[in-house]
């Protein structure tokens, strides 16, 4: 049995400890940090870049790896380049541990996404620091992670509860005031017609947001996609949701037409519908409704838009409309709820993609968003 695999098989039983994974083609190299590391932390070993990502990827994952950049067939730039493409490793912290001590070389290296870089020959107190440090860094950033999942989950369901035990006083209040609305004699004052006029708008209103976090919350809870989604099917079902406000607002749909992407097709759908909502909500009364989908490709990922001719939207509020319940008019008359463009963004990032707002062609505004492309 060779010293590296028998010395992975001797920690693997001391798991409860960080776990640091050392790349390199050299013996020697290998032999002298995994002594140094080995009293601390639970230590495994690769010669190629090949092998550290599959380790990479096993349970128990590393909490850190210490990677050499010169091995053949794959290197140390190539290896980091993977360990970011994979959602599975692309959180690992790196460090480089090369004999490349030059100026250009450690700044190649950090921009690759490495968290530190040390050179050869080591010096053991360095070393034992720098890992020691980034070990600290990485589990201080786990636990702010699980605290903000839990974080998460407690508004879901807060919201949740409240989108559920808000709807029955809601549909009373609108029921009570159309009755006195009925029932009282006529004719009513001015004052009395304008108060139940704003309770049941109001009804309406609420009614409208609690339905909104219903579906954000829905499409936020999604499953991950299992297989990759026709958006064209999508785009198709999102404009027959909103197919009766379209022809009543006038509007129009031009389109190209759609690839397939890695997203489940619910939230696809949510998104489309949400972008068109948000052109019919916010569209200028002085001109006929058009709003233009197109789809391109931008390297490795897919880049939708979506364009309205409306009334746009200020450059200084371009990233405050993708907050939740953020609306930037103050005109009551037009329906948004500001859960819309929120809901966008929150799916999107998820997907590692990203969303932004560009000038359109027709004045209005057109909102982009990403993803990355990949196959089955």
């Amino acid at each position: 049995m060779s010293y590296f695999r028998f010395f992975e098989l001797k920690m693997v039983m001391r798991s409860e400890r960080p776990v640091v994974l050392i790349v390199d083609d050299v013996a020697e190299n290998l032999q002298v940090l995994g002594e140094l590391l080995q009293p601390s932390y639970l230590v495994k070993v690769a010669t190629s870049g090949e092998r550290a990502l599959k380790i990479a990827s096993t349970y128990p994952q590393p909490d850190l790896i210490l990677l050499d950049v010169m091995m053949p067939v794959m290197d140390g730039y190539e290896c980091l380049r993977r360990l970011r493409e994979n959602p599975e490793t692309r959180k690992i912290p790196v460090i480089f541990v090369t004999a490349l001590d030059s100026t250009e070389d450690e700044r190649k290296g950090l921009d690759l996404g490495a968290v530190d870089y040390i050179t050869k020959p080591i010096r053991p107190a360095i070393v034992e620091a720098r890992v020691r440090n980034h070990l600290d860094m990485k589990a201080t950033r786990d636990w702010l992670y699980d605290q903000n999942v839990v974080l998460e989950a407690e508004l879901s369901r807060l919201l949740e509860i409240l989108a559920h035990h808000l709807q029955e006083p809601v549909r009373r209040q609108f029921t009570f005031a159309q009755l006195l609305q009925r029932s009282l004699p006529k004719p009513l004052n001015e004052a009395a017609e304008m108060s139940l006029a704003q309770i049941m708008d109001g009804a309406v209103r609420l009614r409208t947001m609690l339905h909104d976090v219903v579906l954000y919350l829905a499409a936020c809870q999604a499953p991950d996609p299992s297989a990759l989604c026709d958006a064209e099917n999508a785009l198709n079902i999102a404009i027959r949701q909103v197919d009766h406000r379209l022809e009543d607002a006038g509007g129009k749909i031009t389109r190209a037409e759609m690839p397939s992407v890695w997203l489940n097709s619910d939230q696809l759908t949510a998104i489309f519908r949400a972008l068109i909502t948000n052109a019919i909500d916010y569209r200028d009364p002085e001109r006929d409704l058009h709003i233009t989908i197109m789809v391109n490709l931008d390297g490795s990922d897919v880049v939708f838009s979506v364009a309205d001719n409306g009334i746009g939207i200020p450059c200084e509020f371009r990233d405050r409309v993708f907050w939740l319940f953020e609306r930037l008019h103050a005109d009551f008359n037009r329906p948004g709820t500001g859960i819309g463009l929120a809901l966008v963004k929150k799916i999107v990032e998820a997907a590692r993609g990203r969303v932004w707002i560009e000038d359109g062609d027709e004045w209005g505004v057109k909102i982009c968003f990403s993803l990355p492309r990949r196959t089955e």
